[in-house]
């Protein structure tokens, strides 16, 4: 519920931003934004997955951590994109949302290098 009074008074201050100083309001915005989406995560985000990575099994923590850096990194992706948008900054958007997805590939390749070996090693002894 604090979320949401905070999102309507960030609102309505927006919108008087918007009024008396327009020049300065894409400005407020941006930094109301970031500010907000750190808040979030440190006020919600992280105390309610910190709950839950106790009752994970130690052997599924490691990929737990990564689906779960996955979908922020994502999630924060998605909220750059739109932000971008609006500013009319297309080809940056495109250009972000690829190198989040690139670096996604990666990290989960580097992860999953073990299955790989082995599984390999596998189909080379049957071969």
């Amino acid at each position: 519920m604090v979320i949401y009074i905070t999102i309507i008074l960030a609102f309505v201050l927006l919108q008087l931003v918007k009024e008396t100083y327009p020049r300065i309001h894409s400005i407020v915005y941006t930094i109301y934004i970031f500010l907000f989406l750190t808040y979030i995560f440190t006020v919600l985000i992280i105390p309610y997955v910190s709950q839950y990575i106790s009752v994970i099994p130690a052997n599924l923590l490691p990929v737990f951590k990564l689906l779960l850096f996955s979908v922020v990194l994502l999630f924060l992706s998605q909220i750059i994109e739109e932000l971008f948008l609006d500013y009319e900054y297309t080809s940056l958007a495109t250009l972000f949302t690829f190198t989040t997805k690139a670096i996604l590939l990666i990290v989960w390749l580097n992860h999953m290098q073990q299955f790989y070996d082995k599984f390999l090693s596998i189909l080379g002894l049957l071969s």
